[in-house]
């Protein structure tokens, strides 16, 4: 791990300053110091702090209001955020979590669970940047090779991505660990009340805030099991894939809450979702038909990439002897020249790189999003159609065969 990573210490507590920054520097990590809200958000203007270790009380904000603010701006939406709170201050850890925080540090300070805990999520951040940096490369060699090699690293980037994502769970496994610890630290606090004569009435909130945690815990990890099972299929060509029942308005609202942790989704897009009253079956495999879905949502938002106002609208229902659902969003259209290609192998018109230097770069694609999709809808008897206006957005509808 490098030492000279920059960490930013948000608090106006001389004491905690000088305890967590002697830490800090005994560790060889470099460290900015900030007292308020207004000098944090001025600070990283300037500079990209590695982590950030924030104080829950400053003199004109909050540190909830604070990292609630910086998880929905793109430039330090990936800073990991570790609250400092005090030990037996259960509602303010679990808020923390709330609004976006990785992890917390309990005051009074430990050294050794300081140096643990920012040095895990440290390292999963720098792990992170490290997978950033090796696809910026590949694209780079994409482009200098023939069609037939432009094939071929495409599949070498889409595989060392799915791995990297599987490796970058680290930070994910590293919260739901702290969540535990939290549990057991509530645990011991209730079995102290109870023992002392704990009221009814208190024993219910405590027992709401343990049943709180427990549940962002479980979202946690129920999203990660999911994400690594979907990762691991789709780098396994010889896979079985396994079938099943299901219902598709379900498997379209398990989509949507999942994707509501994409922080643009969810807060910069307006979604009407019209699904059907009736349930839809359909016999598929699950995950295939979750990765058709978020990516007909992807090219959905990077085709309202400079879109004001953008819109998606997410409907469901039955035709003939099929179950459908469509995508539509309100972005410039498909030119009619090139909507008979969009379902070609590697065929995009997106960039292959961005400028990372832009405030708002341009989204890139690979060319093996829509071509999935197809592929994989045909080899489920189903069919996709596509219907676009010029500056009326497109519609992708998804047609399934009705289990009986």
């Amino acid at each position: 791990m490098k030492k000279n990573s920059l960490l930013l210490l948000v608090d106006d507590v001389p004491q905690n300053i000088q305890v967590l920054g002697a830490i800090l520097k005994n560790q060889g990590y470099s460290f900015a110091l900030t007292t308020s809200g207004k000098e944090t958000y001025e600070l990283l203007e300037k500079v990209t702090p590695d982590i950030i270790l924030l104080d829950v009380m400053l003199p004109d904000s909050d540190g909830f209001s604070i990292c609630e603010n910086l998880k929905k701006t793109e430039a330090t939406a990936d800073i990991p955020v570790l609250f400092l709170t005090a030990k037996n201050d259960t509602h303010d850890k679990v808020k923390g979590f709330q609004v976006g925080a990785v992890d917390y540090i309990t005051k009074p300070f430990e050294e050794l669970e300081v140096i643990e805990r920012v040095k895990n999520h440290l390292q999963a951040k720098l792990d992170r940047d490290q997978i950033k940096k090796h696809n910026k490369e590949l694209e780079g060699i994409v482009e200098q090779r023939t069609n037939e090699l432009l094939k071929k690293e495409r599949e070498t980037i889409l595989a060392q991505f799915i791995q990297g994502v599987v490796h970058n769970i680290r930070g994910p496994i590293s919260s739901a660990l702290a969540a535990l610890d939290l549990i057991q630290a509530m645990r011991d606090e209730l079995n102290r009340k109870i023992d002392a004569g704990i009221s009814k009435v208190e024993l219910k909130v405590q027992l709401a805030d343990v049943w709180e945690i427990l549940e962002l815990n479980n979202e946690v990890l129920r999203k990660m099991a999911g994400n690594l099972e979907s990762m691991l299929r789709k780098s396994r060509t010889d896979q079985i894939q396994e079938h099943d029942v299901y219902d598709l308005n379900e498997l379209i609202n398990q989509e949507l809450e999942f994707l509501d942790v994409d922080l643009k989704f969810k807060n910069q897009v307006t979604k009407t979702i019209n699904l059907s009253n009736h349930k839809l079956p359909v016999f598929v495999s699950q995950g295939d038909i979750a990765q058709v879905f978020e990516n007909l949502i992807k090219n959905a938002m990077d085709a309202m990439h400079k879109t004001s106002n953008p819109k998606i609208i997410i409907e469901s229902g039955s035709a003939n002897e099929f179950h459908w659902f469509s995508i539509q969003d309100s972005g410039s259209g498909i030119p009619a020249d090139i909507i008979n290609k969009i379902f070609d192998p590697f065929f995009t018109t997106k960039p292959l790189k961005s400028d990372p230097t832009q405030l708002n770069p341009e989204p890139i694609g690979t060319g093996i999003g829509l071509q999935f999709c197809k592929r994989t809808i045909v080899a489920n008897n189903g069919k996709i159609e596509v219907e676009s206006e010029p500056n009326q957005g497109a519609k992708f509808t998804i047609f399934l065969p009705a289990y009986h």
